[in-house]
């Protein structure tokens, strides 16, 4: 029994609401509660809100009948709410005095009634495959149909969003369902995005070129988890974000679009969900929720309700940690909870047909989980029949070493921060851009070799973790019109360079915002956030973000007609085009001191060669006497692939002449009186 204010509440039944927070469509929800005789009840009320996920709400006033039992000086009620076929309640109990007055409780809590999602690994019947690579495999059979995947991910351009802050879904509303508060006002709040928001935007990402979408968490989370990397429940999607069913619609709309969907999961940890010895809790920690935390839940499936699963806060190394101090450890290097977590991530594939995992927070797991879970996991996706499926590390290391001493675990690919630090260390007062083409012309390949090759990591400018570029290019240029010149020629570099590419939501909105610090209430203490780098796509005006604004948007929502969309959108067909650019080796042809750099893109099989001219500085050039390498045979002209704004290259009397404003790029192909132009 939990006690508080004027009332009490059952909290550890099975089968009664709050202990059971997620209940079938043909299960009543019983919730049994007590007031305080010293109140006077004449009968128990629960006033509740139902919303059932597609935008109906109703209010209503349920009448909780006594029990005939009085417990500690409380009289015990107990009532149902009314069946409902999908969605959740949020509830407050409350009673009528003898008196006539009615009263309730300031608390609320929320239930949620969900068919699609497995309270228990037990309900993932797991049944032996077969052998694979000479070893016995077990997991789920698909759910839905489940397609090959891409063979062409080198190609493809790469596009990450936070699900919450990209798209408002036109058909129906689920605000108000889930535990993160919705405040279009707060940037630490929900803002409504949801996944049906994401499938009406098929069609702006595919215009934007986008073959490659890599999803935040779909977990339900608990209530400060509006990006979806504090979950709750392993097998639930989140109910504001919408159900397992759109899920599965974005999944397979995306093929039909030919975008293959990566989704972001989580094996490091939980939501903060335990009061440990070391504050304040009982010897060996015990979940907030029985401890009578208002705000919290148990943790589902529940397999997962077991505080050893866990590292205490004794455990400060880079691995066991708790991380940011309050997100629950799991003890992969245990064999429990390696099954567990692996298992969970073949029930999401099974049921969604996704493409490929983004491994969130990959360096605090050790690699005695991360070697057995790859292979494992690239074993049934091959059962499945998808034989590239992606396996991406979200490992935050600065250097290279950092990231390689992982090469064991045999990921696809990293996100690769330290080359990404490498840019973002070489921009200077930013007039110089050497660091972006130098980038560009595979000069910042490091010395210590991946597994599967430098090649394979996924490159960004930034991400939902880092300062956005473009807030980077307006703190050192007074004048927007250079910042956005740096833009683009960093863009450039970044799709059509070596790696695979990814672009964060909003950069093609040229969204600039910028991490922040905000001041703990109890402590005073600063720290560090990054909210205000995850705008919303969607128009808000009521949140504010602090940066001002730079923050804002200068384009309407989704705008695809200026020119940063339309130079994304060409770059991105120039890369699926030209399989040069993966494949070819790049040339240095020329670097001079004032800023002109010309690059030769060519291979041994005599493909027509691509050349590059770009203007690394802040002063405008004119080069008229550019000669190309002999070998080519007799040239008779460029078709030119990109251009930005400005910038021209033309062939003749047997040099090239080019005119290159400030951070001008260019790139054409070379001609000769044997290859063809590119009519694509």
């Amino acid at each position: 029994m939990r006690y508080f204010e004027e009332y009490c509440e059952v909290h550890l039944e099975s089968g009664v609401a709050p202990y059971t927070w997620v209940f079938r469509s043909y299960e009543k929800i019983r919730i049994r509660f007590g007031v305080s005789l010293h109140k006077y009840p004449d009968c128990g009320q629960i006033f509740y809100e139902s919303n059932d996920g597609y935008g109906h709400r109703n209010f209503g006033l349920i009448t909780a009948y006594t029990e005939g039992l009085v417990e500690n000086g409380f009289k015990m009620f107990s009532g149902t709410l009314p069946p409902l076929k999908e969605g959740g309640y949020r509830y407050r109990l409350g009673y009528r005095g003898i008196d006539g007055q009615e009263n309730a409780s300031q608390l609320s809590r929320v239930v949620y009634v969900c068919d699609e999602a497995p309270r228990s690994m037990t309900e993932i019947r797991s049944e032996f495959l077969g052998f694979i690579n000479n070893q016995p495999l077990y997991g789920p059979h698909p759910q839905v149909p489940i397609t090959p995947g891409p063979e062409d991910w080198q190609r493809r351009l790469f596009y990450s969003l936070i699900i919450d802050r990209f798209a408002q879904g036109s058909a129906c509303s689920r605000r108000g369902l889930g535990m993160v508060p919705y405040d279009p006002s707060s940037p630490y709040a929900s803002h409504g995005g949801t996944l049906q928001g994401v499938i009406e935007r098929l069609e702006y990402l595919s215009a934007l070129g986008v073959r490659a979408l890599i999803i935040s968490p779909v977990y339900a989370n608990e209530p400060s988890g509006y990006h979806g990397y504090h979950p709750i429940h392993l097998l639930m999607v989140d109910p504001r974000l919408g159900t397992l069913r759109t899920l599965q619609d974005l999944v397979n709309k995306a093929h039909e679009a030919g975008i293959a969907i990566i989704l972001d999961v989580v094996v490091n940890h939980l939501a903060d969900s335990i009061d440990w010895e070391e504050y304040g809790g009982p010897p060996g920690g015990e979940f907030k929720y029985v401890r009578g935390d208002e705000a919290a839940v148990m943790p589902l499936p529940v397999e997962t309700q077991n505080t050893v699963l866990f590292h205490s806060p004794a455990y400060t190394d880079m691995i066991n940690q708790r991380l940011f101090g309050f997100l629950e450890d799991w003890r992969t290097e245990t064999t429990y909870v390696r099954k567990l977590l692996i298992q969970h991530l073949k029930y999401w594939l099974a049921v969604t047909d996704v493409d490929g995992f983004r491994y969130d927070s990959a360096r605090h797991v050790g690699l005695d989980f991360w070697e057995p879970c790859v292979a494992e996991i690239s074993r049934y996706a091959t059962y499945l029949g998808k034989q590239q499926f992606l396996q991406i590390a979200e490992h935050a290391g600065s250097f290279h070493a950092e990231l390689t001493a992982y090469n064991s675990a045999n990921f696809s690919g990293f996100l690769d921060y330290p080359t990404h630090y490498t840019l973002k260390h070489s921009l200077g007062n930013g007039d110089w851009l050497e660091g972006f083409a130098d980038y560009f012309c595979g000069s910042l390949i490091p010395d210590q070799p991946y597994t599967n090759g430098w090649r394979q990591n996924l490159m960004f400018l930034d991400n939902q973790d880092t300062t956005r570029i473009l807030h980077e290019f307006l703190s050192r240029h007074e004048q927007r019109e250079m910042a956005q010149s740096c833009l683009h020629f960093a863009l450039v570099c970044l799709i059509l360079g070596p790696q695979r590419p990814v672009i964060y939501a909003g950069t093609e909105q040229e969204f600039s915002g910028a991490l922040g610090m905000h001041q703990r209430e109890d402590t005073g203490e600063w720290i560090g956030h990054d909210c205000h780098v995850r705008e919303d796509m969607f128009h808000n005006p009521a949140c504010v973000w602090k940066f001002g604004p730079i923050n804002q948007k200068i384009f309407d929502p989704y705008n695809q007609n200026h020119e940063t969309f339309k130079i994304i959108s060409q770059l991105a067909r120039i890369r699926v085009q030209t399989p040069l650019l993966q494949i070819g080796n790049r040339t240095m042809l020329s670097s001079e001191e004032h800023g002109l750099r010309s690059v030769i893109i060519h291979d041994d099989q005599g493909s027509p060669p691509l050349i590059a001219i770009m203007n690394l500085g802040a002063t405008e050039l004119t080069k008229s006497n550019l000669a190309l390498p002999q070998g080519y045979g007799k040239i008779r002209g460029l078709d030119i692939q990109v251009a930005t704004v400005g910038s021209t290259l033309e062939w003749f009397n047997n040099q090239l002449h080019a005119q290159l404003p400030s951070f001008a790029f260019i790139l054409g192909q070379i001609l000769t009186v044997t290859s063809k132009p590119n009519l694509n």
